[in-house]
Parts: C-alpha cells; structure tokens; sequence
C-alpha cells in the first residue's frame, strides 16, 4: 500500500531504546492503517515466536532483549490489542513470501537459505512448511545449529564466517561488500575467499540437498549482490542433483509478503 522504508536496526542498544524505536517505526509507517491490520514482525531466532518472547543471547544482536515479552512491550506502547501482534522467524517470512509471490511459487519442494549475521533456513512442502518430521528436515527447518567443521553451520556461513575467513587468508577482517570490491578490483586473494566461503556453502547444504531432495534451493540475504563471486561450486552441485537454484532480488520485500500469510 505504501513504498517500502527502511530503517536502522540498532541491535546493539538498551532494551527501552530498542522498544521505543520499534514502536516508533511502526507508528510512522502504520499510521492510519492499524484500525485495519495487525502488527506482523519477521524477527530471528531464537525465538519463542508464539508467546512473542525474544531469546536472542551472545549474538551481539538484540541481545538487550533477552527473556522480554516484545508483544506485551510493543502493544503497551502503541494502544494495539495483544492479540493483533505477530511473530515469525524471518527467514521462514522469506520463505513464504517466496511460495505464495517468488520463485517457489508451485514448487513441490523447496529449500530457502538467507544468509546474514547468521544463516535462516526453511524447508517448503506444496506451498507451506515442511512438517515435523519430514525425512531430511531438522526441528524446525532449522539448519544453523547443524555440526559443520569446528563449530555449526551458523559459525561459517553468515557475515562473521566469510570475516574470519577474510582474515584468516587476507589478514583483514573484511565484509561482503569490501571483500567483493577487491575481487572487482581484481584482488585474487579476495576472489579466492569468496571460492572457499562458496564451497563451504555447497558442503554445509550438500546433506539437506540429499537428504530432502528439493526441486528448488533458494537464496537470499545482502551477501547475495555478491552471489556471482561464490555460488559456483553450489550451482554446480545443484546442476549434477537436478536442483534449480535461484536468488531473490529483495529479500526484504519477500519477507514481507510472506508476513501476509501468517
């Protein structure tokens, strides 16, 4: 209904700070229009999305709000009943922005990766979230927590993980962005960064990807603008399995479309 704003997280503040900017991000762009709709976040986990309780701790995000009740918070706040306050992880928001608007829309079987401060996950049946249970599927469609070389998945593929292997083969911890800037600039080393953080993106993903078989892997996140330098070595795993592999444009405006369909 209206163009999309964007707005700074502030993840490192104080608990009231943090309230009183989220309420206020919903006031400016909400007003006049939550008589007819309800508050929907895409917030990452751990989260006990249910209850609104945000369990984020030793992330160096949001980590203020640790053990907090963000519906009771935020309905105080703005004058909106508890009940009209929502919560879904954010990368399982992505995910169904992507079934019911993006590329998985018909997909049979889907497998959603947005990689970021960590790396979201979710498995798509027919449409909606894998059940429970589903061969291949971890609790929850969670895959960050999974073993992967020294530590779990999460430790390697997000933003932190491509900065410890900057700075492991560079001596400098770089970003996506700076990194990618010296690969275009023609920085071997930078290039060869982004060709292991591929291959590590294709081993961690290998045993979902046979283990759930999806038609579909689809990937999102801010390190995607870089997706040129580093999806090789999945893309070619994904051609020998039979997997289509596709990248979101915008993972914002998918998430928040799948918001519409909690």
């Amino acid at each position: 209904l209206r163009p999309l704003r964007r707005f700074p997280a502030r993840a490192g503040e104080p608990a009231a700070a943090l309230l009183e900017h989220f309420a206020s991000v919903i006031s400016e762009t909400g007003a006049g229009l939550l008589d007819a709709a309800g508050v929907r976040f895409a917030f990452p986990g751990p989260f006990d999305y249910e209850n609104g309780v945000c369990l984020l701790r030793g992330l160096s995000k949001f980590d203020s709000l640790y053990g907090l009740n963000l519906r009771s918070s935020l309905s105080a706040r703005l004058g909106v009943e508890p009940g009209r306050i929502r919560f879904a992880n954010d990368a399982a928001a992505f995910a169904l922005g992507e079934m019911g608007f993006g590329c998985a829309a018909g997909a049979s079987r889907a497998l959603f990766v947005c990689i970021g401060t960590g790396c979201g996950s979710a498995f798509g049946v027919g449409g909606r979230f894998a059940a429970e249970g589903t061969p291949g599927v971890p609790e929850n469609g969670y895959i960050y927590s999974a073993p992967y070389l020294d530590g779990c998945i999460d430790d390697y593929i997000s933003r932190r993980g491509l900065m410890e292997l900057s700075l492991d083969r560079m001596g400098e911890s770089l970003d996506g962005r700076a990194l990618a800037q010296r690969a275009m600039e023609g920085d071997a080393r930078a290039a060869g960064c982004f060709l292991a953080f591929g291959e590590r993106l294709r081993d961690a993903l290998s045993p979902f990807l046979t283990g759930f078989a999806p038609e579909l892997v689809c990937l999102g996140g801010q390190i995607m603008k870089s997706a040129p330098l580093f999806l090789p070595p999945l893309r070619e795993t994904c051609r020998r399995l039979g997997i289509e592999l596709a990248v979101t444009d915008d993972t914002s405006v998918r998430a928040l479309q799948g918001l519409t369909r909690i």
